[in-house]
């Protein structure tokens, strides 16, 4: 079988470019660091792409203050995003077979199409999203907390509660008006 090969994007999901000693950083340990709870995370995808989180993040902390040692700078945010993964993984509750059956016959259970509109509903929210929300929606979803969101990005979590906020509402009236609209679509007008 092959050997799985990290890499890391040289630039961050902005587009800006990632600092030069944090990709070296990045180069010389990642594969060192994906070894850090690899049997639990069990898929080098996913440490690929924390592993990318972690270089923004880096990246992003050279703009505050230089940062004296990359590699260890690295290797301390790499670990802050895994056991903040896992630490999420662990919440989720394992069930047996026939309990989701039960669960699933039950009346009181959602159809699957709910489900599936559910979901499409929620990838258009995102995609509705401008960038900025989007990454602190990202960062959320990564576990990271509001506090920890506003120190990265400078500015209080207050400030980044109601961009947030701001962000999410305009995105959400986007999605609304868009489905207003094709619903006005298809509807027929008498003469």
């Amino acid at each position: 079988m092959a050997r799985y090969r990290f890499w890391v994007h040289d630039k961050d999901r902005k587009g800006r470019a990632i600092d030069e000693r944090i990709l070296k950083a990045a180069d010389e340990i990642g594969p060192d660091l994906a070894r850090y709870r690899q049997e639990e995370i069990d898929c080098e995808s996913t440490s690929n792409s924390m592993l990318q989180s972690a270089v923004e993040a880096a990246s992003q902390a050279t703009h505050a203050a230089p940062i004296e040692n990359p590699p260890g700078y690295l290797t301390s945010v790499y670990k802050h995003i895994v056991d903040r993964f896992l630490a999420r993984k662990k919440r989720i509750v394992p069930v047996e077979d026939s309990f989701l059956e039960d669960l699933a016959n039950a009346d009181s259970a959602g159809s699957s199409e709910d489900a599936i509109h559910n979901r499409l509903l929620i990838e258009k929210l995102l995609n509705a999203m401008d960038d900025d929300t989007r990454l602190i929606c990202q960062w959320r979803l990564e576990g990271y907390s509001m506090q920890e969101i506003a120190n990265e990005l400078g500015i209080t979590p207050n400030c980044l509660s109601v961009r947030y906020t701001r962000g999410l509402k305009k995105a959400a009236k986007d999605v609304l008006q868009r489905k207003q609209g094709h619903a006005n679509n298809g509807r027929r007008t008498a003469v």
